[in-house]
């Protein structure tokens, strides 16, 4: 009996996952433009993604455009792909991601950037810009990442959306196929784009862009994305997943997240009915939101599922938590309860525009339903102004919930990175050394007080982050440099990028590289921020010292 070979291996595979779906609708079946979405991560935490499905939905409903799927290879087809030259084969089609007219990358985070390459590797997809004048397809980017700062991917992509795709793609579509169908040069199809509100394209802009560029975001009506397919091979098997809203009604002054999906805006529940009827009885239903809980008719979504014999629950079980607007694989499972303090210093959650009291989240604890198993308590080092003192909170507000509850804790640590378009762009990110100390006496501190399980993050692969959200176009030279398969101080040195760069407060005067982006809400705004965390870092030293001297 001969033995099936790797390519048979992985094609059944490809297959398998299309078999295993299920669908409320679905695309075109038939059209002019084909089109191709790329999420550089692997099938099982894509598919549980909003954001991925929000676009696919827009890309394959589309008048005349037909659009397939495509993923990052795991890693033994990746390696096998690579071996063997063999490209990324679009999950729907079987045919190369380089067969397209235009292909979509979304990179919600800095951590997709460096996939995104080696998909485009992969398929042989000539990495510069400049280089494919004439080379089809169009390479657009999307996402949270790209909206933050697309300069470091600027010499890679035709364009980028900056902001919300809804107002934004359609457009984009129209000019493509208009001008294609037309057989007009790439060159003039790219200066149409440059045309629209809210697309930047390198090769016309340039990478240091003379007029700003405006975020795009889409109107209340438009929120409301519904997964239409569903899997028992994702992070959430069979898992439907509604948004109920987008942006995040606290504004905290670190969270990137809340500041680029202003304003906030809810969808109401009569204009969600339809959408939550169509979802199969005796099914699961998770409604995403940043923060599901603040919806005004969370209730009566809850009981328009309930009439339908809809298993629903909401994405978090917490009053803040901007990171799932996007990244719903960090959704838990629905018994566990989790905070996300940041820090066990009040004072400090003050200086960070996180304005909650410790007693809100030990209420929280205490009124925890008798249908949660477990807690999970997220928390962050190196956040600016951080002094042993406030780690040393850490400790004391665990140990106050372990002294509330009998339920399994659980902590999970951060690092905090200063991120473009927050009130601490301007910071420097705590160093490296002193964090892997503080990590290690927190891990420690934990586990005498009786926390079991305990998740640290890794001060190296932090750093990589910011360096990647906070970079220059020389970024991308380290990115093409890496995929030699160099270290990453070998890649930036070779981009000629200090990498302690991160570790330095920036000048309010110079020019920062996404400077030219328009938010909607200006810098004059963020330095305010800036401005009132340092002002309460100052009164919280101040009254530290006057109570010293009072004791002396």
């Amino acid at each position: 009996m001969s033995r099936k070979s790797a390519g048979d291996k992985y094609d059944e595979r490809r297959c398998g996952l299309l078999a295993a779906e299920r669908r409320l609708s679905s695309g075109n079946s038939v059209g002019v433009f084909e089109t191709l979405v790329a999420f550089p991560r692997e099938y099982a935490q894509a598919m549980g993604h909003l954001a991925f499905h929000r676009l696919y939905k827009q890309l394959s409903t589309w008048p005349d455009t037909v659009c397939a799927r495509a993923f990052l290879p795991e890693k033994d087809e990746y390696n096998w792909r690579k071996r063997q030259g063999k490209p990324v084969e679009a999950l729907d089609t079987g045919k190369s991601i380089k067969d397209s007219d235009l292909l979509v990358f979304l990179m919600p985070s800095e951590i997709d950037w460096f996939p995104a390459l080696q998909m485009m590797e992969l398929s042989e997809i000539t990495f510069r810009n400049n280089q494919r004048e004439h080379k089809w397809p169009i390479l657009l980017a999307t996402g949270l990442s790209i909206t933050a700062n697309p300069i470091p991917l600027s010499g890679f992509f035709d364009a980028f959306i900056i902001g919300e795709t809804e107002p934004t793609l359609g457009p984009v579509l129209d000019i493509i196929k208009s001008l294609g169908s037309r057989r007009r040069p790439k060159s003039e199809i790219l200066a149409g784009l440059a045309m629209l509100p809210g697309l930047y394209v390198p090769t016309i802009h340039g990478v240091d862009p003379k007029y700003s560029i405006m975020r795009q975001w889409a109107s209340s009506d438009s929120v409301g994305a519904l997964t239409d397919t569903i899997s028992a091979h994702t992070i959430m098997p069979d898992t439907y997943i509604l948004e109920i809203a987008r942006g995040c009604p606290f504004n905290c002054r670190f969270c990137m997240t809340g500041y680029l999906l202003l304003p906030y805006r809810e969808q109401r529940a009569e204009d969600l009915e339809a959408k939550i009827k169509k979802i199969p009885g005796e099914t699961t239903l998770v409604y995403a939101a940043c923060t599901p809980d603040s919806h005004d008719e969370l209730n009566e979504l809850m009981d328009i599922a309930a009439a339908g014999n809809v298993n629903a629950r909401i994405s978090s079980h917490m009053k803040e938590s901007p990171e799932l607007a996007e990244e719903l694989p960090k959704i838990l499972d629905a018994e566990t309860l989790v905070l996300v303090p940041e820090t066990g210093s009040e004072t400090l959650r003050q200086v960070i525009g996180k304005f909650r009291s410790n007693d809100f989240y030990f209420k929280l604890v205490k009124d925890t339903s008798s249908d949660k198993k477990a807690i999970q308590i997220n928390m962050q080092l190196g956040i600016p102004f951080e002094n042993a003192e406030d780690r040393a909170g850490n400790v004391d507000f665990v140990k106050t919930i372990l002294g509330l509850t009998k339920l399994p804790v659980s902590v999970r640590i951060d690092q905090f990175i200063p991120k473009p378009w927050t009130a601490f762009q301007w910071s420097g990110m705590a160093n490296l050394r002193e964090v892997r100390e503080h990590r290690t006496e927190l891990i420690e501190s934990l586990t005498q007080i009786g926390v079991k399980e305990i998740t640290g993050f890794d001060p190296r692969e932090s750093h990589i982050h910011a360096l990647l959200i906070c970079g220059n176009h020389d970024v991308g030279m380290a990115l093409e440099k890496k995929l030699e398969g160099v270290g990453w101080n070998t890649a930036f040195d070779h981009a000629g990028l200090d990498m302690n760069t991160v570790f330095e407060s920036k000048d309010q005067s110079k020019k920062l590289p996404w400077e030219f982006l328009n938010m909607g809400f200006g810098y004059t705004r963020l330095a305010r921020e800036y401005q009132m965390a340092v002002a309460a870092a100052e009164e919280r030293a101040e009254k530290k010292n006057k109570i010293k001297s009072e004791l002396e």
